[in-house]
């Protein structure tokens, strides 16, 4: 997503707003896990101020995933305050870690758009926050209800099965 900001440029507290529709596959996801709806909805402030731009606003959308426990389907969506600092390349330092570098006459968001969505999604996706996921050893979904599988040595390591008798 490429934004043109000539007519700011130069000329602080200046500042353009832009509202659009961005279509998904302008906007690369890099999570295999997650998919981005068609679109994302910007509504952003993007205002020059003392050889900075400053953008500003709010990044909405939906998403589908799986969870991590039950591989349910997912289907959420987000609402994102953004907020974001570009320098001009020829300003960057080592220092500048903190900003994206634009050139010319416009700045690239893409970058930017996909940084936030995915530090705002969850590290794990859960179908809901008590999911209790799927039998290791039927594989049955225990959200559907319990199976038949004994359970009580569950998950013990072989290894340390003798200290099992020591707790009790």
């Amino acid at each position: 997503m490429r934004i043109d900001i000539t007519e700011i440029a130069g000329i602080n507290g200046a500042y353009i707003g832009v509202e659009e529709n961005v279509p998904s596959r302008e906007i690369i996801a890099v999570k295999s896990d997650v998919q981005l709806g068609e679109s994302i909805h910007v509504d952003l402030k993007i205002e020059y101020f003392e050889g900075m731009i400053i953008v500003t606003g709010v990044v909405s959308g939906e998403y589908h995933a799986v969870c991590g426990r039950c591989l349910a389907d997912i289907d959420e969506k987000f609402n994102i305050d953004f907020r974001e600092n570009f320098m001009h390349a020829s300003e960057m330092t080592d220092e500048s870690d903190d900003y994206y570098k634009y050139e010319g006459g416009h700045i690239e968001l893409a970058a930017p758009l996909i940084d936030n969505i995915l530090l705002d999604l969850p590290s794990v996706m859960l179908c809901s926050g008590d999911c209790k996921g799927l039998c290791s050893s039927c594989g049955r979904n225990l959200n559907d209800g319990e199976c038949s599988c004994d359970h009580s040595d569950h998950g013990i390591n072989l290894q340390m099965e003798k200290l099992k008798d020591f707790f009790d």
